[in-house]
């Protein structure tokens, strides 16, 4: 743990401040198990918006029927099925995705990689 926050240190004073937020989340992300799921089907999207203070984040439905919310933050990467970064409005309802993402300590899901299949 202690050289997990020296290296935090470390990054903060070569990158600077303003990406201190994404060093956390990067260190929290490596220190939590991920979860998956394969073969899913969104439900809703809805995509931050500053002025209402929104955060970005799906529901998918997993294949035993499940619903599961996901937090998309901007170090989620997003890909289609050839393994090709997309843009955000690529994501629809019912589109079928795969998703890899982490459970905070608070109950989050916080995405790590949601690709796209069809």
């Amino acid at each position: 743990m202690k050289k997990i926050v020296f290296i935090l240190c470390i990054l903060v004073q070569v990158i600077g401040p303003s990406s201190w937020s994404q060093a956390q989340e990067l260190a929290m992300a490596a220190a939590l198990d991920t979860h998956s799921i394969w073969g899913g089907v969104v439900q809703s999207v809805s995509w931050a918006d500053q002025a209402k203070g929104t955060k970005s984040e799906i529901t998918v439905r997993d294949t035993s029927g499940n619903k599961i919310n996901i937090y998309v933050m901007p170090t989620t990467t997003l890909w289609d099925k050839d393994d090709k970064a997309i843009m955000r409005d690529s994501i629809v309802p019912q589109g079928r995705v795969n998703v890899i993402y982490f459970t905070t300590p608070e109950g989050i899901n916080v995405g790590k990689s949601i690709k796209l299949l069809q």
